[in-house]
């Protein structure tokens, strides 16, 4: 209101002011005024017809990644007539949690729900000008991405324009961090027994999880050669029993916890990374994994995660997205959830579980995972700070690990 009250004094006063200098013959002030009303018009015309023809197209290069990966942000913005842009000025809406490698793009909100993406573009008649932004993602999750804001100022000032909507909306799915589990061999013998860490005795042929590079002792007949040109070196193709082990991974997170607390968040984040790096070894051993919890997911809610029959890439992808999704609160006690999820199990199947529990476990809890222990093999992973403090749960098979350091820093995990 306070720019067009401007500019309407400013387009009354050079109009008097040309009218009154006009009249009394002043040559050079009646001009002057002129030239600036033809401009105030000029402007005003030129910053009506900015959005004409102009389109904008944003993509990213892929809308799941690792937590130590990188994504690309293709920005590009297309001027279809003879009228030149200077100054177009781009903004977003970014969820926190991801860097730009040019810090000048991003604008950080303290304690908003969003950070500002901007930038700058100058555009000639006709021309098409594409940039490309590298993002760092700095936590596991789900990014969402605005559907952007272009707005315009004439070089005079005299105008301003603005577009919103310029692009759809987008979703980035961060997976949590994976590292190498030290300890995990005592865990997987308790939970499999003895037995050769690769290969099988029989294979079904149609059961294809994967490729992987040629051997000398492998057979000429499962070369895969779409798989060789696309990688330019001989891939065979890996091939499981069409049936596999079964494990199902339980994450429990107490709902009485201070779950807003940076040292139970961060105790959490080391229990999801932990749960992240078992789901690794598993889905590439060729295992079908199922995954329950009862933390709260941002987008299934306390619905059942989706989990479906699928196997190797495409099942760790799943998983992983969803533990992404996990905030860090529950509204249920784990033991409700392994109660309705007996049912389910099959009988002899391998379940892991992975709590956050503080001190010594709840009756309640103790007497779910005795009573899964009675028809199934059972795994219990604990992570705490100060973990090797706490007393050991008797007639449990117990693993621990350490929650007390910065997940940031870690770049292994060791079940002891």
């Amino acid at each position: 209101m306070a720019d067009q009250f401007r500019r309407v004094l400013l387009l009354v006063s050079f109009g008097a002011l040309a009218l009154f200098t006009g009249l009394r013959g002043y040559t050079s002030v009646f001009v002057g005024a002129l030239l600036v009303l033809v401009t105030m018009g000029l402007a005003y015309l030129w910053n009506r017809s900015v959005f004409t023809k102009l389109t904008f197209e944003r993509t990213l290069n892929r809308t799941q990644v690792e937590y130590d990966g990188s994504i690309y942000m293709h920005l590009t913005a297309i001027n279809r007539k003879i009228l030149p842009i200077f100054g177009l000025r781009i903004e977003d809406t970014v969820t926190p949690g991801l860097k730009f490698a040019n810090s000048e793009n991003l604008v950080e909100v303290k304690d908003g729900a969003h950070n500002i993406f901007r930038d700058f573009l100058h555009l000639s008649w006709y021309e098409r000008r594409r940039r490309v932004y590298e993002l760092v993602p700095q936590r596991r999750g789900r990014f969402e991405f605005g559907s952007g804001t272009a707005s315009y100022a004439d070089p005079f000032g005299f105008f301003k324009n603005e577009k919103e909507g310029i692009y759809e909306p987008e979703n980035l799915i961060v997976f949590p961090k994976v590292v190498p589990i030290q300890g995990v061999e005592a865990l997987d013998t308790y939970l499999f027994g003895s037995r050769p860490r690769e290969g099988w005795i029989f294979a079904d042929p149609l059961n294809r999880v994967g490729t992987r590079r040629y051997e000398r002792t492998d057979s000429a007949r499962l070369i895969n050669w779409k798989a060789t040109a696309r990688h330019a070196q001989l891939q065979v193709d890996v091939e499981k029993p069409s049936f596999d082990q079964q494990v199902y991974l339980f994450l429990d997170q107490p709902p009485e916890v201070k779950w807003w607390s940076p040292a139970v968040a961060n105790n959490l984040e080391v229990a999801i990374m932990a749960a992240a790096s078992l789901i690794h070894n598993y889905t590439q051993a060729g295992y079908q994994v199922q995954l329950a919890t009862n933390l709260v997911s941002k987008v299934h809610g306390l619905s059942q995660r989706p989990t479906g029959l699928l196997r190797g890439r495409a099942q760790r992808s799943q998983l992983l997205s969803n533990l992404s999704l996990l905030q860090n609160f529950s509204v249920e006690p784990g033991e409700q959830v392994l109660n309705r999820l007996q049912t389910r199990i099959r009988p002899g199947a391998t379940i892991v579980v992975v709590s956050t529990a503080p001190d010594e476990l709840t009756p309640e809890f103790s007497q779910a995972l005795r009573k899964l222990m009675r028809r199934s093999r059972v795994a219990l992973v604990r992570v705490q700070p100060n973990i090797a403090s706490l007393p050991r749960e008797s007639g449990l098979k117990e693993w621990r690990v350490e929650g007390g350091t910065d997940w940031h820093e870690l770049e292994k995990l060791e079940l002891f």
